[in-house]
């Protein structure tokens, strides 16, 4: 092909690839037009296209055109710095060579096919987009004939136009996953307003049932002192008593988490606030048949706010319940002991433990693996972040005796602001 006629076929290709990444953001229309365009005006029989993968360390290929069974095997995944595409991968130059059989790079395992295939000039050129390489574009055919200076042209402008076809992609799938993020961040607010609404209307009915069951204690204190009363009436009255004060505790408690303080610092038992959560959660840990185990240590007290530290053992708590629903061994172990100027809490529990591709985002907000409407993907990660604040470290990890994940959170002894 020459003169102006090539020219001319030249640009109505770039024409067509441009025109597609205009108005496409799929990349395989994009990959696909490209091959189509550029097949037989090169005069190549043969031609592939390979992307990078995102760790940069291998290419795969993503389409090609006259590849014979056996070579497509042996393009199928290729490692960067090896063998001739891999090597356009890796320094980013453009190959050009009259026969490819002879070229001392070439894939030990490619040689023979090629050879088979008749294959000789070859053609490589990078495709990269804002200094980045994305992957590679090659062109083969059996005449030792090279690519000429226009082809080579060609053959680069329309890997450039890909390479902008794959950033536009990847802009928009980002675009579509901060979208999403944003979506549900709006929603984790609406669910934020409706929990704050819940939590004053606790916070009244919780004063209401107060105000009956301290007449009930009173009134049973009273009938426990008149002398009359028979050592059956007393067995009873004291269960009535106990009973009482159990529901008078979770009103507390209840109260305790519904209401708004200021934060503020002070010395404060870790037994204690886990205490007071195990005891609010102990009707719902019941039901669902799970076992609490606990063993406390003589601590000192840690210097923090009292009800931040609830939130976070109150969300570690239900991290391992709700992990734990669809297991037959159901066991909650809590654990308190002092070390280096540390008070360190365990949580562990019997659950399926930390899935290896959730480990890296374990922290991260509105991150979950639950159902809709079981989990916002925010309580780690505000847990996370009130330890943090606390000068203190929180982290969760799979357990090396059995199955189940253990979460530990060690805060500071003493004043630390």
């Amino acid at each position: 092909m020459k003169g102006g006629a090539g020219s001319q076929r030249h640009l109505q290709i770039l024409h067509t690839v441009a025109e597609t990444v205009g108005r496409s953001l799929d990349v395989a229309e994009v990959l696909r037009t490209a091959l189509d365009a550029l097949t037989h005006v090169t005069g190549h029989e043969i031609s592939s296209l390979h992307l990078l993968s995102d760790d940069g360390q291998t290419l795969h290929l993503r389409g090609d055109r006259g590849l014979s069974p056996e070579l497509r095997d042996i393009n199928r995944v290729l490692t960067v710095g090896h063998g001739l595409i891999g090597g356009v991968a890796a320094t980013g130059q453009t190959l050009n060579v009259r026969n490819v059989v002879t070229t001392p790079n070439l894939l030990p395992a490619a040689k023979r096919v090629v050879r088979k295939d008749r294959q000789r000039a070859f053609l490589c050129v990078p495709i990269h987009s804002r200094g980045r390489i994305l992957g590679t574009l090659s062109l083969g055919r059996q005449t030792n004939k090279t690519f000429g200076r226009a082809e080579v042209a060609l053959v680069e402008a329309t890997a450039d136009q890909i390479g902008i076809a794959l950033d536009n992609a990847r802009l928009y799938s980002e675009t579509l996953r901060q979208l999403e993020e944003l979506k549900r961040a709006q929603a984790q607010l609406v669910h934020a307003e409706k929990l704050w609404a819940v939590g004053e209307l606790a916070s009244g009915v919780a004063h209401e049932i107060n105000n009956p069951l301290t007449t009930i204690l009173g009134q049973t204190h009273l009938l426990l002192e008149r002398a009359e009363a028979t050592p059956h009436m007393r067995e009873r009255l004291t269960i009535i008593s106990d009973e009482a004060s159990r529901a008078a505790r979770i009103v507390q408690n209840l109260l305790l988490f519904s209401r708004h303080y200021a934060p503020e610092r002070r010395p404060c038992s870790v037994a204690d606030q886990v205490r007071r959560v195990l005891e609010l959660k102990a009707y719902q840990l019941e039901v669902d048949k799970i076992q609490v185990e606990t063993d406390f240590a003589d601590c000192p007290p840690v210097w923090a706010d009292e009800n931040q530290v609830q939130q976070v053992i109150l969300n570690l708590v239900q991290n391992a319940h709700q992990a734990m629903t669809q297991q037959d061994e159901r066991v909650l172990t809590v654990r308190i002991r002092p070390a280096d100027g540390v008070v360190v809490l365990e949580l562990l529990d019997t659950g399926p433990g930390i899935p290896a591709d959730v480990m890296p985002r374990l922290f991260d907000p509105f991150f979950t693996t639950k159902p809709p409407g079981e989990g916002s993907g925010l309580g780690l990660s505000v847990s996370y972040g009130i330890v943090a604040e606390h000068k203190g470290k929180l982290r969760g990890e799979n357990r090396a005796d059995r199955r189940g994940a253990v979460f530990t959170v060690e805060l500071p002894i003493g004043e630390t602001d």
